[in-house]
Formats: structure tokens, C-alpha cells, sequence
């Protein structure tokens, strides 16, 4: 596996590099001139001809974009390169981010929600059933990998994201 070190990525010479992070995480700060394919769209998002430009693939901390290296290097992509340490490297090493505010992230307003709902039956005996249903929402979504609360709020306008995520197909 080949990885650059952020002191390795030259300012005046910045390759392709992929955020294969998501949507969200991409919106609230990324690198300035990444592409964002999410991990989870990355096989469909790109075309199947590897290009000989250099890709270097970035995350927050180097694992997801990790599996992206293998998953590319079996589509037979070959000259890749995972930012060693992503976004957290990059900015601890001072390069300059685009930071959109402070956001936050999905999970973050599920865990906020369900919290309050908890302490809003506990505090309220007339509202002694909304504990039991939002554990039971919360059981349900660990056992199935899905969560409705969060696909609600992922529709919300405060956290609808335009910009620089990589629909159909995108050349690498």
C-alpha cells in the first residue's frame, strides 16, 4: 500500500486527490481542491478505464480510504496513494482546510434527539411510553444497520448538502 505523508503533497503540484468520506464529513471541512466519492458510492461513481494520473485517496484518519486503495487496486487502478493520517494529518501539519461552519453530523442529531426524548418522558409521567419506543427505535436500528431518524433528518433542509459530491458516473 502506498502512502504520502501531508509534508510529501506539494502545494504547486496537488494531484487528484479523493475524499472518500461522506457527504456530510465533506461538507463540514474538506481539503481545497478534493473530489468527494463517498466510500459507499466509490464502485459505482467511477468509470472502469484506470487513468495513469496519480490519485491520492483521503478520509479523516487514513482507514476508510484504506479500503477504497484495495477496492481501486482490484478495478485495476495502479498508480493510488492514501494521504497518510487524511484530514486530521492535514490540518495538525497547518495546511489550509475549507471549513463550512460548525455542523452537526447526523448521528450527532440522532444521539441529541433521542437523549432529549429520554429525558422528556423521564421528567413528564404523562410521557412514560416515549422512553420504551425510542429504545425500541434504537434496538431496531442496531440490529438492521438502519436508522429512521436519521434518514428523517438527513432529508431536513439544514442538512441538505450541494456541491462536490461525484453523482453517475465520474472519471477518475
Amino acid at each position: 500500500m502506498s502512502r504520502l505523508r501531508v509534508q510529501e503533497v506539494q502545494d504547486n503540484q496537488i494531484p487528484t486527490i479523493v475524499d472518500v468520506r461522506t457527504p456530510d464529513e465533506y461538507a463540514r471541512e474538506s481539503i481545497p481542491g478534493t473530489r468527494n466519492i463517498p466510500f459507499s458510492r466509490l464502485r459505482q461513481s467511477i468509470s472502469l478505464s484506470p487513468a495513469d494520473t496519480p490519485i491520492i485517496l483521503s478520509c479523516r484518519t487514513g482507514r476508510r480510504a484504506g479500503e477504497a486503495y484495495e477496492l481501486l487496486r482490484q478495478l485495476g487502478f495502479s498508480n493510488l496513494y492514501i494521504l497518510e493520517g487524511g484530514i486530521e494529518a492535514w490540518k495538525k501539519a497547518g495546511r489550509p482546510v475549507n471549513a463550512n461552519g460548525h455542523r452537526f453530523s447526523i448521528m450527532q442529531q440522532v444521539q441529541m434527539i433521542a437523549g432529549s426524548l429520554i429525558l422528556l418522558g423521564s421528567f413528564y409521567k404523562a410521557l412514560w411510553f416515549v422512553a420504551p419506543v425510542v429504545g425500541l427505535g434504537l434496538l431496531t436500528a442496531g440490529l438492521t444497520n438502519t436508522c429512521m431518524m436519521a434518514a428523517v433528518l438527513a432529508k431536513m433542509p439544514w442538512n441538505r448538502i450541494s456541491g462536490n459530491t461525484a453523482p453517475g458516473n465520474c472519471s477518475l
